[in-house]
């Protein structure tokens, strides 16, 4: 397959990474096998207590760059680091359980050096179940421009694989006290830039490796702090998007805040962002939690979560 000169664009491609040694070099490959030839592979090992080091040295390849954390501070302080790293003039991520279609970093780089795509700085393509075969994300449009009040009001779902100018993190990065929610850099970023989808299925995601996963029910459960303050966090930035253009939606996340917040033992808080919610998004599940609230223990809310979540 015939390769494109150095001169084309630079592709900078973060892959964080963490004690799985053994599935590492399919994300890798996946990469290096690619038919677009100008990137560099960023590989974040954030403190792996296995073999990744080992395992990436023997890569040959100069264009595979590997960055070792001192210490293990989660996977967004490790993208932050991959950002800081990156000198591509387009940049995009890769979970180490996933992979690339041998087209991925050349559809980017067509896209982006499209003249209708001359404003655009975020790109938004498909994700494919790698065990199901299904597309693991849901689109409002169905291809052309994002707006930032359909990703703000939660009318974009599941998995995607997204790639931007590296102009667009100016300013940007993951708040790195959390262990998840990338979703409030990405929105801060939408809310700034101009964003497209395209209906192209460019990764595949492997959810059955045996290992938990950070969207797992159990894992989710014993992130409730997490959570809240992430959700906390949303809500303090964006809720003013939320109360003019999709007030439901604003209530939703309100009593969701208030479940969370109870689950953890802030009954006060948790009553008083659910009371708030009602008069945006009435529900009469939400009033009888409410009035529930007052005899039931936090570990029957986290019951109630376990429940929406599965």
């Amino acid at each position: 397959m015939e390769r494109e000169p150095v001169s084309t664009p630079l592709v900078s491609v973060v892959l964080t990474t963490y004690n799985r040694s053994k599935l590492l070099p399919r994300a890798i490959d996946s990469v290096l096998k690619g038919s677009y030839s100008n990137f560099e592979l960023i590989v974040v090992d954030d403190a792996s207590p296995d073999d990744t080091e080992q395992v990436v040295s023997r890569i040959s390849d100069p264009r595979v760059h590997y960055v070792r954390m001192l210490e293990n501070r989660g996977v967004l302080r490790a993208r932050n680091k991959g950002f800081d790293v990156a000198v591509g003039d387009y940049v995009t991520m890769l979970d180490d359980d996933d992979e690339l279609v041998a087209d991925a970093l050349a559809s980017v780089v067509s896209e982006f050096e499209n003249p209708r795509s001359k404003e655009v700085n975020i790109l938004w393509f498909d994700c494919q179940d790698a065990e199901s075969g299904e597309i693991s994300g849901s689109m409002v449009a169905s291809g052309g421009d994002i707006g930032f009040g359909d990703y703000v009001c939660g009318r974009i779902r599941g998995d995607f694989w997204m790639a931007f100018r590296k102009i667009a993190l100016h300013g940007n990065r993951f708040n790195e006290s959390l262990a998840a929610h990338e979703s409030l850099l990405w929105l801060r970023m939408h809310r700034t830039h101009k964003a497209r989808y395209v209906a192209k299925v460019l990764c595949k995601k492997y959810r059955q490796h045996g290992e938990p996963r950070l969207c797992d029910l159990d894992v989710r459960l014993g992130q409730l702090k997490q959570t809240t303050l992430a959700l906390s966090l949303f809500l303090e930035e964006f809720g003013d998007v939320l109360t003019r253009t999709c007030p439901t939606a604003y209530g939703r996340r309100l009593a969701y805040l208030g479940l969370h917040q109870m689950a953890i033992n802030d009954f006060a808080s948790g009553r008083s962002s659910i009371l708030r919610s009602l008069s945006h998004r009435f529900s009469a599940k939400y009033l009888l939690l409410y009035l529930s609230s007052f005899f039931i223990a936090p570990t029957h809310v986290i019951a109630l979560i376990a429940r929406m979540e599965s």
